[in-house]
């Protein structure tokens, strides 16, 4: 019974993780993407590790539960890194509410050499 369970548990996890693929292709622009795609990609990989949890070998769960740990800790900064090296690049939000509240970024008056595509960076921002 606990394998076909744990059968059942790896296609959904698959399939959670297959319809997560839809968000990056069906989304405006790149934070909206970023976000399904860190969403599914991370729900799919937890029901993947209950999956495997099923099997009850203790070296197996321990390192499952460790890769989960570390997923948990670890995707939301990565999602948070990429959108904010995005949003300091310039990338525009598509989105039809999208609403920049964050008013940091402004676009800079061009520099001698015609470069007024440039943006100032907020002070830090190296």
């Amino acid at each position: 019974m606990a394998a076909w369970l744990a059968d059942l548990l790896v296609l959904a996890g698959v399939g959670v993780m297959t319809v997560g693929v839809v968000g990056p292709l069906r989304m405006p622009d790149v934070y909206t993407k970023l976000h399904a795609a860190s969403k599914a990609v991370f729900r799919g990989v937890c029901v993947l590790a209950v999956a495997s949890f099923a099997s009850g070998d203790p070296a197996i769960v321990g390192r499952v539960a460790l890769i989960t740990v570390l997923l948990l800790l670890t995707m939301p900064v990565a999602a948070h890194v990429i959108g904010q090296a995005a949003y300091r690049t310039g990338e525009p939000m598509r989105s039809p509410a999208a609403i920049d509240e964050t008013g940091v970024l402004r676009p800079a008056p061009p520099n001698a050499e015609g470069d007024g595509d440039r943006r100032e960076r907020p002070p830090g921002a190296g």
